[in-house]
């Protein structure tokens, strides 16, 4: 059974009654419109210098909770350089772009050194997963319209590091199925979608020293997607590394899209049970493949007064030693 696509359906016909609506429509503006994400998340980021947003996450209600998954932000904001002829083409996202800009650049790397020739389509867009979450089901598929003329011109494998976004982007041939102009253009582009862990090869390399490593499983990879093995098979070729399973590992973190933000309490909950579990495993390292899940995990871990990191498995399997590295 289809439960997403049902769900995101029926989120179309409730989102009038949204009393979240208006916070909502400017958080997916923000994200689908580029220049005005550059310019929030350098917001985020001088607030985050100055100690603002460490502050904000200490009032009580929505505002405190939502300055607690304030994205630090890795190094600069990441742009790719558009190629011809390429074996395998990056979809950069919203977010990941701008917050996780190391991440990405670790993607690259990952891909280059298996021999591939990279390239990051210049004209993609918001992979519209938000959207589609939210209710705005015609806001998503005018997303994947642009996104699908932005990867067209080549049959490489899309490869994607954000797990939420990858399975939406697999879903492109069913949003679309009913459009007769660009159901086939959509299947063959969902196709093509590849989440890194499934691109990725083994690498001989060594850990800076042994680690216990926690694979947190997000929920768009592991039931979306279906990719489980893959990550685990990554980090287990690391030397050094041991890889610790938690309690219950694939129940959801509480992120889940904007749930985080519409569902606070629910997901405050989800959020101390999935450390409380992680924790338990006592772990040197927390790896995902999800930005959602390492927002919500590292606020949950900083509020249980706990100092172990939370990374990109795609950071990780590029270079360990970033695992033990000060933050940026």
């Amino acid at each position: 059974m289809p439960f997403g696509r049902i769900m995101e359906g029926a989120r179309e016909v409730l989102r009038e009654r949204d009393a979240n609506g208006p916070v909502v429509r400017a958080a997916l503006d923000t994200v689908a419109d580029r220049r005005r994400l550059a310019l929030f998340s350098w917001i985020t980021r001088l607030a985050g210098r100055l100690g603002l947003t460490r502050l904000a996450a200490r009032l009580p209600g929505r505002l405190g909770w939502a300055a607690s998954l304030a994205p630090p932000g890795e190094g600069a904001a990441f742009r790719g350089a558009e190629r011809p002829d390429p074996e395998a083409c990056v979809f950069a996202g919203c977010i990941m772009r701008e917050a996780f800009g190391e991440t990405e650049r670790a993607t690259v790397r990952l891909l280059e050194r298996d021999g591939l020739r990279v390239s990051v389509p210049e004209e993609q867009v918001c992979c519209g997963a938000l959207h589609a979450h939210a209710g705005d089901g015609e806001g998503a598929r005018e997303l994947a319209r642009l996104n699908i003329d932005a990867f067209a011109g080549s049959e490489a494998k899309i490869v994607v590091n954000a797990a939420g976004c990858g399975a939406h982007l697999k879903d492109y041939g069913e949003m679309l199925a009913a459009d007769a102009l660009w159901a086939d253009r959509a299947k063959a582009f969902a196709a093509r979608v590849r989440d890194v862990c499934e691109v990725a090869k083994p690498r001989l390399q060594r850990a800076p020293r042994p680690l216990r490593v926690v694979y947190q499983d997000a929920c768009h990879l592991a039931h979306g997607q279906r990719v489980r093995a893959q990550p685990r098979g990554l980090l287990r070729a690391i030397e050094g590394v041991t890889l610790v399973e938690i309690a219950d590992p694939e129940r959801c973190c509480g992120s889940a899209g904007i749930y985080n933000l519409t569902h606070s309490e629910i997901s405050r909950v989800l959020q101390r049970d999935k450390v409380r579990a992680i924790l338990d495993a006592a772990p040197d390292v927390i790896v995902s493949a999800n930005p959602g899940c390492i927002l919500q995990i590292a606020a949950g871990l900083r509020e249980a007064g706990s100092r172990v990191r939370v990374m990109h498995i795609a950071r990780f399997l590029d270079d360990p030693n970033a695992a033990i590295a000060a933050d940026p």
